[in-house]
């Protein structure tokens, strides 16, 4: 009976890991992942390919110099910048994210044309 119950906890415990190992949650000890991370927070805004105006006077993101980029987002993170009036939506998105993460975001955004 022992034998089936700690061959059932296994296999419960390998599928939660299996099904969660697919999806990116910041803060984990996993490479960045730019293309999760745009997918979940920055697509519904500048679109699946970088190329919507997100904000009246903004332009599109897509090919956007990635150590420009990168410099902008940690700004719109640390709260230093308010482009557009939008820096306080731009911060919620952006204050779980680690600099490796934006630093990733903004490679895959340079990526985008």
């Amino acid at each position: 009976m022992k034998k089936i119950i700690l061959s059932a906890l296994v296999a419960s415990v390998t599928l939660i890991a299996a099904d969660s190992a697919a999806v990116y949650k910041s803060g984990l000890l996993l490479p960045a992942n730019g293309a999760a991370i745009y997918k979940k927070n920055c697509a519904l805004c500048h679109g699946e390919k970088g190329e919507k105006i997100a904000f009246e006077g903004s332009i599109a993101i897509a090919g956007m110099d990635k150590v420009k980029h990168a410099k902008e987002l940690k700004d719109y993170r640390y709260g230093s910048i308010n482009k557009y009036g939008y820096g306080a939506q731009m911060k919620g998105k952006l204050v779980d994210l680690s600099w490796d993460e934006i630093d990733a975001v903004a490679e895959y955004v340079q990526g985008l044309k």
